[in-house]
């Protein structure tokens, strides 16, 4: 497979940008490993597409972060739509995905628009040698999630203890804590690691 050549932009302001120049051809995943193993920054990638509307309301976001977090951390936008097979080497299934790298390797994946404080955040951490931690449920959502579990687990309960219903409430109730449970993240972690070794 041929490698696209990739360059760097060096705009004004020093933020760091990289793209394709040969839009045809694709880019694989030992060109982009290699490219971030160069960089001795963290990176930020920013999976993303034109048509994507999520996309459209992150890329500003990233983009003004990168400019405050210049020479701190790099912002690298790769666009989906010229990159399928790179996206399914790295297991990406849904855009906006942003994926940290330090030192050549991943320490983060999110998928899906997040608000600009959860960007900022991860940037700081970056900025300052730290792990960002992965943004958490929506408050309002991980209220919803428990009160609508709860709601199922006890219509399931006082339904003749119906099964069905009680696990599917059970399923709702830890979709709102999963991100804080540390058996979830040591079994992640672990699922993780095996799938990188394969």
């Amino acid at each position: 497979m041929q490698n696209a050549t990739i360059e760097r932009l060096e705009h004004q302001s020093g933020e760091s940008i990289i793209f394709q120049k040969d839009k045809n051809i694709p880019m694989n995943k030992t060109t982009f490993l290699h490219k971030l193993a160069k960089n001795p920054r963290p990176v930020v990638v920013d999976f993303w597409a034109p048509w994507c509307g999520p996309c459209k309301m992150v890329k500003p976001i990233l983009e003004k972060l990168s400019k405050e977090y210049v020479n701190k951390v790099d912002l690298w936008q790769i666009n989906a739509d010229d990159n399928q097979g790179l996206l399914q080497e790295l297991g990406i299934r849904g855009i906006p995905t942003l994926i940290v790298y330090r030192k050549g390797e991943e320490i983060l994946r999110s998928v899906g628009a997040k608000p600009e404080s959860a960007l900022r955040s991860m940037f700081a951490d970056l900025s300052e040698g730290k792990a960002p931690e992965p943004p958490g449920i929506p408050l309002l959502q991980r209220i919803f999630r428990l009160t609508a579990g709860g709601l199922v687990a006890f219509l399931g309960w006082n339904n003749d203890a119906n099964l069905l219903l009680m696990v599917l409430g059970g399923v709702i109730l830890f979709s709102a804590v999963y991100d804080r449970c540390p058996i979830w993240r040591a079994l992640t972690k672990f699922l993780k690691a095996r799938q990188a070794k394969a």
